[in-house]
C-alpha cells in the first residue's frame, strides 16, 4: 500500500533522507526498469517547501519529458458487475466477480480502488485497495481493502475496481485525460519506475500569454503536457482589477453578513 511521508528540517517520519538539515533527494532521480528498492508505487514525499511527489511506472510506448506534463490513463479495470459472493459487514477481503481485466500479479492492485454499490440503499462507498490475489485474466479474484465492507455485500451488490493511478502514467497527447504533474527526469518509454511531481514549483513549458497579465497567473493543462493561460482556456477575460488565480472558498459568513471565513487553499 502506498505511502505519504511528510519530511520536516528536523528530521523524518521513518525515511532516510535526511543529513542533519540538509535533504538527500538523490532517490527522485531514479529512472530505471527495475523496481526501486524501498519504495511502492504511489508513495508520495511532501518537502518542507510543500512539494510533492509520488512515485510512478510509465505505460506506453513514447517517453516522458519533465518540462511537459504526464497524464494518469486508468479508466477502469472491472467494469460495475454484481458479487457473486457476499461478504459480512467488517469483511476485508471480498471477492470480486468474473468480469472482463487484466491478468494482475500478487498485489498489483495496492494502491488501487474498488467501489461497491448497494443496490436501492443508495450507500455506495470507496474503498482503498491494499492488496490482491495473483489472478488470469477474466476472473474472480479477491481484493484486500482498507477497511472492512459496512454495510455487507448482498445478492445485489455491484462492484468497480480501478488501479493504482500512479501505476499508469503517460505523455501521448490527449485533452481528455488528468494530468498528474511532470516527471523529475526524462523518461524512455513504458515501465519504467520514476518520480512525478505533483506539487510545488517546477518548469513546465508555457504557451504565449502564461504570466504575462492578470488572466496568465492562474494555468491549465493542453492536449501535450504544456500549460496555457487560464482566461484563454475558458475563452474568457479577467476583469482589471482582478487575477485569475483562485484564493480559496467561502467557509462560513457573506460580504453582507458575519465575515466571511475564506479557506485559502494554498499557493
Amino acid at each position: 500500500m502506498p505511502s505519504l511521508f511528510r519530511l520536516h528540517l528536523d528530521g523524518t517520519l521513518d525515511k532516510p533522507i535526511y543529513d542533519g538539515q540538509v535533504p538527500n533527494l538523490n532517490f527522485l532521480s531514479y529512472v530505471s526498469t527495475t523496481a526501486q528498492p524501498g519504495w511502492n508505487i504511489g508513495d508520495g514525499v511532501t518537502l518542507p517547501d510543500g512539494s510533492e511527489y509520488r512515485h510512478a511506472l510509465s505505460n506506453g510506448a513514447g517517453t516522458i519529458e519533465p518540462d511537459q506534463g504526464c497524464h494518469f490513463t486508468d479508466t477502469g479495470l472491472v467494469a460495475i458487475t454484481t458479487f457473486a459472493v457476499t461478504a459480512l459487514v467488517g469483511a476485508s477481503e471480498i471477492t470480486v466477480p468474473a468480469q472482463t481485466h487484466a491478468l494482475q500479479a500478487k498485489d498489483q492492485l495496492a494502491g488501487g480502488y474498488a467501489v461497491v454499490f448497494n443496490g436501492s440503499a443508495d450507500d455506495d462507498c470507496t474503498y482503498g485497495i491494499t492488496g490482491n490475489d495473483a489472478t488470469a485474466a477474466d476472473v474472480a479474484f479477491k481484493i484486500r481493502l482498507d477497511r472492512g465492507v459496512n454495510p455487507a455485500v448482498t445478492g445485489s451488490s455491484k462492484i468497480e475496481v480501478f488501479i493504482n493511478p500512479f501505476r499508469a502514467l503517460s505523455q501521448a497527447s490527449s485533452n481528455v485525460l488528468p494530468y498528474a504533474g511532470c516527471a523529475v527526469r526524462k523518461v524512455a518509454s513504458g515501465a519504467y519506475y520514476f518520480w512525478v511531481k505533483v506539487k510545488g514549483p517546477v518548469f513546465c513549458s508555457p504557451q504565449s500569454g502564461v504570466g504575462n497579465d492578470n488572466g496568465g497567473i492562474a494555468v491549465t493543462w493542453r492536449h501535450d503536457g504544456t500549460v496555457q493561460k487560464g482566461e484563454t482556456a475558458i475563452a474568457s477575460t479577467t476583469a482589471t482589477n482582478d487575477t485569475n488565480q483562485p484564493a480559496g472558498y467561502v467557509l462560513a459568513g457573506s460580504a453582507a453578513g458575519n465575515g466571511p471565513l475564506i479557506v485559502l487553499t494554498g499557493q
